[in-house]
């Protein structure tokens, strides 16, 4: 048995950053957060406030379908992105520096397929960066 040292060892691959796969949908043409996604992001707020990720941010990344203009889409992808931010932030104290709200649009459709599909009106919640 041997230790080979090259690209294709899986020791020496970095660590992942921390994720969750967890589905934050919103109505059609709306930023509010309904009592569904409020029980998730209960959980996700529980998670954040876990002091072995204490030392990280989060991009929390807002998506449109592609139903409306561009523009539009976008508007409302930021929307989705703030209300789920100051959701966390004003309900369970979550430090409003650790988050930060991006707008994607219509650009990253979970169902192509099905553009009007609810997994395409989402925020998704991404590890950022170490302080």
């Amino acid at each position: 048995r041997s230790l080979k040292v090259g690209r294709d060892n899986p020791v020496l691959k970095p660590a992942r950053k921390p994720s969750a796969s967890l589905l934050i949908t919103f109505e059609t043409n709306s930023s509010e957060v309904t009592s569904r996604a409020r029980e998730q992001l209960d959980i996700v707020a529980a998670a954040l406030r876990n002091e072995k990720l204490a030392e990280y941010s989060f991009n929390i990344e807002g998506h449109a379908d592609p139903r409306g203009s561009s523009t539009t889409n976008l508007t409302l992808s930021q929307l989705r992105a703030e209300s789920v931010r100051q959701y966390l932030v004003d309900a369970h104290s979550v430090s409003p520096e650790r988050l930060r709200a991006l707008g994607k649009g219509d650009r990253e459709l979970l169902n192509p397929q099905v553009p009007a599909a609810p997994e395409n009106r989402r925020v998704t919640i991404v590890t950022n960066t170490t302080k």
